[in-house]
């Protein structure tokens, strides 16, 4: 994997097929830069890498992020096929379409719980990884058993299960409950509009929630990492300080843990400078610790 020169911020939408789903991409940055496959999280699309991937172009990387299972229209499952398993698969079905043998993974939120699983399952097919707000699924299945304040701050989300009564709930009255569940986590008041445009039909909103079936005892099975790992953790809903300082026990590679005390939970849209400095960073130490081996 080489960087390459030129970089541009103009993205590219696309389609990719992979394991009978198809799903809509975007890309960023040169053809023959580092590959990077970005992970989106709840309930977001690829384009919540559009402030952060222009910044890892002009830094030699390619980034390729895509509408997830149940977030592409052509990828819309039944409920019974919300697994780890399954959105694994889907990483690596995507890097396989894509050409990518081996690539740098980073992803934010429920696409962080998709990226450590991934590394943990095909650690030779992954170069680093980088994950934002949610820890090593073990480690979040740890503080989920052993910290009453977790579990409470867990079966708030929790809430939202079964998915189809809960798309209908947050949509009822203008979709209230779901503007409030953005508002309530940070998002600036444009960003949850155009969320809510996005999700105002129940069964997209449904296909969003069913991510919320993967179960904390599926998580607590998730063996630690051997790839060089960046987990960066800021405040904000679910997730708390104890929980987060538990991710280093599952890393068995270099690993580094970076608390940010801006940004709060949506660090892709409030801190894209950071993060891409930081993915950047981390990229690069990866590359070079790789051609040294």
């Amino acid at each position: 994997m080489t960087g390459g020169r030129g970089a541009t911020d103009a993205s590219s939408e696309f389609a990719v097929d992979a394991g009978g789903l198809r799903f809509h991409a975007v890309s960023w940055g040169p053809a023959d830069g580092v590959p990077l496959l970005a992970l989106h999280g709840f309930p977001q699309h690829a384009g919540s890498w559009d402030r952060v991937a222009p910044l890892l172009a002009e830094q030699g990387i390619r980034t390729v992020a895509f509408d997830q299972r149940g977030y592409s229209p052509e990828a819309r499952v039944p409920l019974d096929q919300y697994s780890l398993d399954a959105v694994v698969a889907d990483a690596v079905g995507v890097a396989d379409a894509l050409g990518w043998d081996r690539v740098h993974l980073a992803g934010f939120g429920q696409g962080a719980l998709q990226s450590w699983s991934t590394a943990a399952a095909h650690p030779d097919r992954i170069a680093s990884l980088t994950a934002l707000r949610f820890p090593h699924p073990a480690a979040f299945a740890e503080g989920v058993r052993t910290d009453p304040a977790q579990r409470r701050a867990w079966d708030e989300l929790e809430s939202m299960s079964p998915p189809r009564p809960a798309a209908e709930q947050l949509l009822r009255d203008d979709a209230a409950g779901l503007r409030a569940f953005l508002a309530a986590s940070g998002m600036r008041p444009e960003l949850v509009r155009e969320t809510v445009a996005r999700l105002r039909d129940p069964e997209v909103l449904e296909a969003a929630v069913a991510w919320h079936l993967i179960p904390v005892e599926a998580m607590a099975e998730v063996p630690p990492v051997a790839v060089p790992a960046l987990y960066v953790f800021s405040q904000g809903p679910a997730l708390l300080p104890a929980t987060a300082a538990l991710c280093a026990r599952f890393a068995r590679g270099p690993f580094r843990m970076v608390e940010l005390d801006e940004g709060g939970h949506w660090l892709l849209d409030t801190a894209a400078v950071r993060i891409s400095a930081l993915i950047g960073e981390h990229i690069r130490a990866a590359e070079a610790e790789a051609a040294r081996a």
